[in-house]
């Protein structure tokens, strides 16, 4: 296979700004000359994921990763290293040499890389099959008739599965796939005898992708109403796979990440439908949850792109109980928050058809309730206000969430709802208020709320330290920090014949400098990580995000120098003093004298470098 020249690696580096790669994956905001956010390969409260755009690298400071723009597709989407040049050199709009197209090779995640492939091809069966063919007019006339335009079935590669138990396994047949990988793709169920029948049957496909934008699975929506006799789920979905888990799975994420991040937020629903029903009335920032309850990590994948969500799910009973346990996920979390409560138990789409798309967008974009408001509201429903003991109980509920409150002209609005709910002066409701502050005898749920409201408001720290490390390792990185900006070094180096660093993996990331800085006088960092072992790069990184002055003196350089070469020679006369010892103990007198002649020897050059350097 043809590698990638290296000048056409160079020229894609040159011609991308790292920013503008990780940006889709991660929110970065500007602290000092960096930029920082969310960590996107571990999950973490405080932004420690570092990106330079002046030295084109990232770095996180809790997990340690590190790289160039082309090691960061690596990690994020299990890409080879020709595969992540391919797609920085798509991204930037460059074209690959013809005859180097065969990089275009399986990644190391194989397996993986045949199961998005065998769902890509699914797709585009079955997304033909509703469009193009007889077999897809029912369906096709189905979808319509819920107003859905042929421009969004293409938009969301929307398709249709016939009832056939082995057409697309009869398509993969073709291609000459192998059973194995069939049988765990998730595509098929598999009977007691082994036979593989189709899973998705007399449904319409709604195609899932994963954040990068690769289909992963797939959810099926039944077109007839289920049979009494023989019940059947509204909607089916992909079983897991080593390529979809769908706690971590949100659909549409891929597609609205650009308009998520023009609009500064993100619409939250219950279901596909009421996405790619708001799609198609203009709210194009929508996400859904698989089916399931919202999880920890779908926030995580949210809270990385953006700062504010609004949670619009079903306006009955069972969708605002939804929304309440979204909240009380939420909340743990550094996300403004909003919610809208749809009237007469709507759901999305049939707010949208019964009071148009404009009402709908003016509703999701404007009026979204505050996390108290919506409380206020939800709590209200909960009781019968029409019972004095019941109101009394509403109303401490209530108070809950309004006391940790901070700011008094909230407080006030809030105070003044909860008087029209419960047809009371407001004067009554602040009193309570004020009685519950003083003695703090506080019935609540989410007592966290204003404390999460202040961490909110405060400012990241983004000062990080390089805990651990004695001062001959802060010496070794400074030193090599140094080296990487400033060729000249290398002369001072030169003048301490022997000079070695302490560590192996510090002298082996120098050695490498050389080497390659000769070939390459203008060699930058972002370059040097993809010519050294795998096992170096992150450490590289690491060395390079230091907070480093611009300049240097060339008596630190010398410090640096000579702090690393007086630790060697602590550590040569403590193994003297070893041998001296294990000679005495044998009896070997010669042997005794020879090595305390070195330990003095040494304990000596010590004292005079000592003398010179103070």
């Amino acid at each position: 296979m043809a590698q990638i020249p290296a000048a056409f690696i160079e020229e894609v580096r040159q011609k991308t700004n790292i920013v503008d790669v990780i940006e889709p994956y991660v929110q970065l905001k500007k602290s000092g000359r960096n930029l920082f956010g969310l960590c996107p390969f571990h999950e973490e409260r405080t932004p420690s994921f570092s990106v330079s755009e002046e030295k084109q690298i990232f770095h996180c400071f809790s997990c340690g990763r590190g790289g160039n723009v082309f090691k960061f597709l690596m990690e994020i989407e299990s890409l080879s290293f020709p595969e992540a040049v391919i797609k920085v050199a798509e991204f930037s709009g460059l074209s690959l040499p013809a005859e180097y197209q065969a990089a275009k090779g399986p990644s190391e995640n194989q397996s993986a890389t045949l199961l998005k492939q065998d769902y890509q091809a699914a797709q585009e069966l079955y997304h033909h099959i509703l469009m193009r063919t007889q077999l897809g007019e029912t369906a096709l006339s189905y979808l319509h008739q819920r107003q859905l335009t042929d421009a969004t079935l293409e938009h969301f590669q929307i398709g249709f599965a016939p009832d056939q138990n082995q057409m697309l396994l009869s398509f993969f047949q073709v291609k000459q796939k192998e059973t194995s990988e069939l049988a765990r793709s998730g595509l098929f169920t598999q009977t007691d005898e082994g036979k593989l029948l189709d899973r998705f049957r007399d449904r319409v496909i709604f195609p899932v992708q994963d954040q990068s934008g690769d289909v992963i699975a797939f959810s099926g929506r039944i077109l007839q109403k289920p049979d009494p006799q023989r019940p059947v789920g509204k909607y089916l979905n992909s079983p897991e796979t080593e390529i979809f888990n769908k706690s971590k799975t949100l659909f549409n994420l891929a597609a609205a990440k650009k308009e998520i991040r023009q609009q500064g937020e993100v619409i939250l629903f219950e279901g596909f439908m009421d996405v790619i029903s708001a799609y198609q009335a203009g709210v194009k920032n929508g996400v859904a949850s698989m089916g399931t309850s919202l999880t920890e990590q779908q926030v995580y994948l949210l809270q990385r792109i953006t700062q504010r969500l609004i949670i619009c799910y079903d306006g009955d009973a069972p969708g605002l109980k939804a929304a309440c346990r979204a909240l009380k996920l939420l909340q743990s979390t550094s996300l403004e928050i909003g919610l809208v409560i749809l009237p007469q138990n709507q759901d999305p789409d049939e707010f949208i058809k019964s009071q148009g798309a404009q009402a709908f967008i003016q509703l999701v974009r404007h009026d979204s309730l505050s996390p108290e408001t919506f409380m206020i509201e939800y709590l209200s429903r909960q009781y019968n206000l029409n019972n004095d003991l019941e109101k009394v109980d509403y109303l401490n509920a209530a108070l809950a969430y309004i006391l940790p409150v901070q700011s008094p002209v909230q407080q006030e609005l809030y105070v003044d709802q909860l008087a029209q709910h419960l047809n009371l002066p407001s004067s009554t409701i602040r009193q309570e208020l004020q009685e519950q502050q003083k003695t703090q005898k506080i019935l609540t749920p989410v007592a966290d709320y204003g404390q999460n409201q202040a961490e909110k408001r405060s400012a990241p720290d983004h000062d990080q330290e390089y805990v651990g490390l004695d001062s001959v390792e802060k010496s070794e990185r400074n030193l090599l920090n140094i080296v990487f900006h400033n060729p000249e070094v290398l002369q001072i180096i030169d003048k301490h014949p022997g000079f070695n660093f302490v560590h192996q993996q510090y002298q082996d990331i120098f050695d490498h400098w050389v080497r390659e800085s000769l070939m390459n006088e203008h060699l930058t960092v972002a370059q040097f990580v993809d010519l050294v072992p795998a096992d170096l790069r992150d450490l590289i990184v690491a060395i390079e995000m230091m907070p480093r002055p611009d300049n240097y003196l060339p008596e630190e350089v010398q410090d640096y120098i000579t702090n690393i070469e007086q630790n060697k020679q602590r550590q040569q006369l403590q193994k003297y003093q070893v041998q001296v010892k294990q000679a005495k103990q044998i009896g070997d007198s010669q042997q005794e004298l020879e090595l305390t002649k070195k330990m003095i020897a040494l304990s000596q050059q010590m004292d005079q470098a000592k003398s010179v350097n103070n």
